[in-house]
């Protein structure tokens, strides 16, 4: 019985593990962009991640633009040996602390991409956020990982994107709250995915060992039922002993899933971009189908309002 409280005190202090676990690498760099382009307001930009490898950081800042022009040159059958890059934002290119666990919006820059040719072609870009990782490699070497993130002008006329503003935050709305009902989903969507796997490793930890306990403890007190009244007590105590067991483990799975819900409204999760929408109101007009009396459909024109 000894050894079993000692096994369960073990598997308490790794479920607490949690605790510790913290991402600083932005949810866009562990999730992608696909969600953030679905809260864009217009569809004159789209969100693209890049993600550059190599020993020198300062050479991968040197060569930040690269992949952005390559991307540019690839979508558009263009040629990258005459691109050339303008920043328009007032400022330094390289911001002092891409590691900031906040954001440092002061890292948002807009250029200009420009390809030269008989038919000059140019873009428009805006760097939200950037994130460099520093990774230890099998052979004991080292590389750094940079990580951009642009919003890219969608077409190749050369007219200028409506860009949105953006905040950058590690607070999360009710939406990781409601996820972790099911435990460990709302740190899976905040990017927490080192917690998220020990609240569910914990978890089955503690419900299977309720389980095991309680089948113990119900043949126990089956055997004192069948027992001579001699050796009746002893069943009786051991089958008490490992119900206490059961309530152990039953007590630390509820602790845990009270710890996944308040974890998941309070804490700080991976850094997020939020794409902030337009204030004051706007009008749109936009075609639509239209009934008529008789339930026939004609085309015409919507007018909306948004405020």
């Amino acid at each position: 019985m000894k050894s079993l409280s000692r096994l369960l005190v073990l598997l308490i202090a790794m479920s607490a593990c949690v605790i510790s676990q913290a991402q600083d690498k932005p949810r866009w760099a562990l999730k992608g962009v696909e969600s953030l382009n679905k809260e864009r307001t217009n569809e004159s930009y789209k969100f693209v991640k890049f993600e550059t490898f190599g020993g020198e950081l300062k050479q991968l800042q040197q060569e930040r633009f690269q992949p952005l022009v390559e991307y540019l040159a690839s979508t558009y059958g263009l040629s990258d040996e005459n691109a050339d890059v303008k920043q328009l934002t007032p400022g330094q290119a390289i911001a002092s602390t891409p590691n900031d666990a906040e954001g440092d919006k002061g890292v948002q820059r807009e250029y200009l991409i420009e390809f030269g040719g008989e038919k000059p072609v140019k873009f428009y870009a805006e760097l939200v956020d950037e994130y460099v990782s520093f990774d230890e490699n099998v052979d004991m070497s080292y590389d750094y990982t940079l990580y951009q993130l642009y919003a890219v002008s969608t077409n190749a006329e050369g007219n200028k994107p409506v860009f949105d503003e953006y905040d950058l935050t590690r607070s999360y709305n009710a939406k990781a709250l409601a996820l972790s009902i099911v435990p460990g989903l709302g740190q899976l969507y905040k990017g927490q995915n080192t917690k998220a796997y020990c609240i569910w490793g914990g978890e089955a930890v503690f419900i299977a060992g309720a389980i095991y306990f309680d089948h113990r403890r119900s043949n126990y007190a089956k055997d004192a039922q069948n027992a001579d009244v001699t050796i009746a007590d002893s069943y009786r105590s051991k089958s008490k002993s490992w119900r206490n067991m059961r309530n152990i483990a039953i007590a630390g799975a509820c602790g845990l899933y009270v710890y996944n819900l308040i974890d998941a409204a309070v804490s700080k999760g991976a850094r997020q971009v939020i794409v902030k929408k337009p204030n004051g109101a706007n009008l749109a007009l936009q075609p639509t189908l239209l009934t008529t009396e008789n339930f026939d459909y004609c085309p015409g024109v919507k007018l909306s309002l948004c405020f």
